[in-house]
């Protein structure tokens, strides 16, 4: 009976040894290869090839072959895990749409669940995620800005080859090649409505930012870098920051810091339209010197009675589908980007 060729056999010793492989971890290079088998090159690069094909190995030039097999074989569920922070309020039913429909043209359907800007919450809903089958998760990360105890359960699904595509914001220590982020570019938005303002002469401009979400230390970023640029003073006491838990003391008529602010700015930045409707109620009740409010999403339209409104237009659908897209692409063995999405410039403007 004939042997088998001889890149054949090489392929078949090597699959014996991939058995002892742990998920990633490298192969020898294709010079050690051809040494350790005493065979051409081009033998070793069809054995490759024939790893690559069956899916236990993948290639990135100029860095290696790494082992894959033992992650790449899961059959598929057709369900994707999707957490957001909130479902029913504010932009969220907008990016879920977006979601949603793109997930059901692809025949997937989704399993939505909620945070509310809880960190234990997310374990919990994490836990019982790393117990169902899906093929990937979408998730809006609970407090990005701060350490997520979390981190562990994120690392094990993108190691079990179950993508993860965080969408507004996302935890900066979280780095592997299954989790990605879909988000506004944050910093350029507050560059864009602090740079509005300047154009139109203010030269007092407050701020109220959130603190422990990226979004807002992100937008903060954009808004001080403009400051700096336009030769305007940056005033540590205009600034007003709160979390989710302060937000209702810090945007307060009691508060004596945000009522010093009023009083001495003639502008002011705010996190997000939901902050602007806050304040546009302090604004109308008590005597101040703000001219101008901008803000981001353009959802929701404050009430001002002395002043004007701008607010950038959150790309809300299609970052949802972006989203989707990408995670789609992940689950089909692509390897995908990080993209930050522009904001966009509504009709209307502040002066």
């Amino acid at each position: 009976m004939a042997r088998n060729p001889k890149y054949m056999q090489v392929a078949n010793d090597l699959k014996e040894k991939l058995a002892g492989y742990s998920y990633e971890q490298k192969l020898p290079t294709e010079a050690e290869l051809v040494q350790m088998y005493d065979v051409s090159r081009q033998t070793i690069r069809v054995c490759l090839d024939i790893l690559r094909e069956e899916n236990l190995i993948r290639s990135i030039q100029g860095s290696g072959s790494y082992y894959i097999g033992s992650h790449s074989r899961r059959d598929r569920t057709m369900r994707i895990g999707v957490i957001t922070t909130y479902i029913s309020d504010y932009i969220f039913p907008s990016i879920l749409r977006g979601i949603e429909e793109t997930l059901t043209s692809n025949s997937y359907s989704l399993m939505l669940n909620a945070t509310n800007n809880s960190v234990s919450t997310e374990s919990q809903i994490l836990r019982a995620l790393n117990e169902s089958a899906i093929d990937g998760l979408i998730v809006e990360g609970t407090k990005t800005a701060l350490p997520n105890p979390n981190s562990s359960f994120y690392h094990r699904l993108a190691e079990m080859n179950i993508p993860v595509v965080f969408i507004n914001g996302y935890y900066s220590n979280l780095r592997h090649e299954n989790i990605i982020h879909v988000v506004t570019d944050d910093h350029r938005g507050g560059c864009i409505v602090t740079e509005r303002l300047a154009d139109n002469g203010h030269r007092s401009i407050g701020s109220m930012f959130k603190s422990d979400d990226i979004q807002g230390i992100n937008r903060y970023s954009g808004y001080i870098d403009t400051l700096a640029r336009r030769d305007i003073a940056i005033n540590d006491s205009n600034v007003m920051w709160f979390t989710t838990e302060s937000r209702e003391t810090i945007i307060s008529a009691s508060n004596p810091g945000l009522i010093k602010m009023i009083n001495s700015c003639s502008a002011v930045v705010c996190y997000n339209d939901e902050t602007a409707v806050r304040l546009a109620g302090i604004l109308n009740s008590v005597p101040n010197t703000v001219k101008s409010v901008v803000s981001f999403d353009n959802c929701l339209r404050p009430d001002l009675r002395g002043a004007d409104f701008f607010s950038l237009d959150h790309p809300k659908g299609d970052l949802g589908s972006t989203a989707v897209r990408k995670l789609l692409s992940m689950i089909n063995g692509n390897k995908e980007l990080s993209v930050a999405l522009d904001w966009r410039i509504s009709g209307s403007s502040a002066r």
